[in-house]
């Protein structure tokens, strides 16, 4: 199942697995930590016993063990609500390379030592928000903002860059996709302006990042389906 083993997420950067593959799994708000999780449990699931035996006149030799079932591999995962769509990226390798980079420049972000006030708080991938970031009642103090304002600048430039990209090398679904990220970062900035003046928690802007990402996610695998 190699073609299967990627996830794509929506949201602010629809498409940033940047899998080749021509087919891919997506679920509205689920994070390449849930993909990985529900894909091995659906291996584990999905094993089923084999033997083989070759004769012939010299003797025989036989084998066996264990295989993964594709129907029932895709049956688990169908289960846990992800669905299986076509990857565009798969005829362009342009097109995936230049997802490809956006995605380790947005993974380099999260580890830049002078964004920590920032990302100690703020999940590095708003569909992974824990629980605690969730419950955060603490407010933005002054010594944030101008490191807040920073690490906007930079994720509006990666978000630029991913929509410029799906307009570019994806002739089919590149306008649907950049119209979804857009309106989604509209919202997202709202959302980022109340906390900057102090009118909603920590934990209410993760959580409202984070639905806004899960809608996100819900237009973005509509228009992969073609409904």
């Amino acid at each position: 199942m190699i073609i299967r083993n990627c996830t794509i997420a929506a949201a602010l950067a629809v498409g940033l697995a940047g899998c080749a593959a021509q087919k891919v799994w997506m679920k509205p708000g689920a994070g390449m930590e849930e993909f990985n999780q529900a894909k091995y449990a659906c291996l584990q699931q999905g094993q089923q016993p084999y033997s083989t035996a070759y004769v012939n006149r010299y003797g025989g030799t036989a084998s066996g063990g264990m295989a993964t079932n594709p129907a029932l591999y895709s049956a688990c995962m169908e289960a846990g609500g992800w669905a299986l769509v076509d990857n565009a990226q798969s005829g362009s390798p342009e097109y995936a390379a230049a997802i490809k980079g956006i995605n380790e420049d947005g993974r380099a972000l999260c580890r830049k030592p002078e964004y920590y006030a920032y990302y100690s708080w703020a999940p590095c991938a708003v569909r992974e928000v824990s629980a605690e970031q969730l419950n955060d009642r603490a407010h933005v103090t002054a010594a944030e903002k101008p490191v807040y304002e920073k690490v906007k600048a930079e994720q509006d430039d990666l978000t630029a860059r991913i929509i410029a990209t799906h307009r570019q090398y994806n002739e089919k679904n590149g306008e649907a996709f950049a119209r979804n990220i857009e309106q989604a970062k509209a919202m997202s900035d709202i959302v980022r302006q109340e906390y900057l003046t102090g009118k909603i928690s920590r934990g209410e802007h993760n959580r409202r990042r984070r639905d806004i990402a899960v809608s996100s996610d819900t237009e973005a695998l509509r228009i992969m389906r073609g409904t």
